[in-house]
């Protein structure tokens, strides 16, 4: 006969030992393109922070994928557009050869979403929704959380989390904000801090260093206000970037790492769940653990 807690420590170990990439993510509550501006060719504050997001997942996204950074909802001339392209035209991703190309209208996002795959796109980027001149609009974000099944295929390499594409997601405000997210990390709460956002300095937490090489806490000074902190089960990713709201409570302002959990996973007809990425003990196997533990209590107590 089994021993009940070696049972659940194996069970957590076969957990811990499949744990899968997913690919590479960053989402965050700012607004920074609104919030930035390009001296020659330098960029500066929340342009600066987008230049070394998208520099950081260009280098961490698998070789084999296409050097192109789709950009939905960023219109032509806007400041949605100005931004991500100055932080794609200063970063590093020209020079190893990568380009950009946009998507703007609901149908357009529709049909790019329906040939997503590594295939044709290395980093997808999601503009902010409703908070900088020519992001998506009520429509556009609509058509995005109509595709988070298609997010998490592409990010997690449609079932070889080897061959997943990067994610790089902003801010969003008003109906359906972050719909695509809460689809796809069960437990994962938004919490929006109103039109004006707050204006307290975002700074990097240990990992947000690592993840943004030569990005500085003053760096990230003119980024703010920020309009939107992330609770609650954060599946795979890292806190990257804290802080204090109104009260002094320090937020989780920028998360990043690995999807960990999918739409629909695990019956048939729908890709299998993809398993938290290491770093920290999966809420799984803590749980497996756990129940181990207690049915041992349980017999020891008869």
């Amino acid at each position: 006969m089994k021993h009940p807690l070696l049972s659940a420590v194996a069970a957590a170990a076969l957990l811990l030992g499949t744990a899968a990439h997913a690919g590479p993510v960053i989402i965050d509550g700012t607004d920074s393109a609104d919030h930035g501006s390009v001296s020659g060719t330098t960029n500066l504050n929340g342009w600066e922070y987008m230049q070394r997001a998208l520099e950081n997942l260009g280098s961490t996204v698998t070789s084999s994928a296409a050097k192109v950074v789709q950009v939905l909802g960023a219109d032509t001339g806007s400041q949605a557009r100005n931004a991500i392209t100055s932080a794609f035209n200063q970063s590093s991703l020209v020079a190893a050869g990568w380009s950009i190309q946009y998507v703007s209208g609901a149908a357009a996002i529709n049909t790019y979403f329906s040939t997503i795959g590594t295939a044709n796109t290395g980093i997808l980027y999601l503009s902010t929704a409703g908070l900088v001149s020519g992001d998506l609009d009520s429509a556009e974000l609509a058509a995005v959380n109509a595709n988070a099944a298609q997010i998490n295929s592409f990010v997690g390499g449609a079932g070889n989390a080897a061959l997943g594409g990067a994610l790089f997601a902003q801010g969003e405000t008003g109906n359906g904000e972050f719909g695509w997210l809460s689809t796809l990390i069960n437990g994962i709460s938004t919490t929006d801090a109103g039109g004006g956002g707050i204006g307290t300095n975002i700074t990097l937490t240990a990992a947000g260093a690592s993840a943004f090489p030569g990005l500085t806490n003053a760096d990230l000074a003119g980024a703010d206000p920020w309009h939107a902190y992330f609770t609650g089960n954060l599946g795979g990713l890292s806190v990257l970037g804290v802080a204090n709201d109104a009260s002094g409570a320090s937020r989780s302002i920028i998360i990043g790492g690995g999807v960990g959990t999918t739409l629909q996973c695990g019956v048939p007809g729908t890709p299998p769940c993809n398993v938290p990425e290491p770093g920290s003990l999966p809420l799984v196997a803590l749980a497996a653990l756990g129940l181990g533990l207690a049915g041992l209590r349980r017999r020891k107590a008869k």
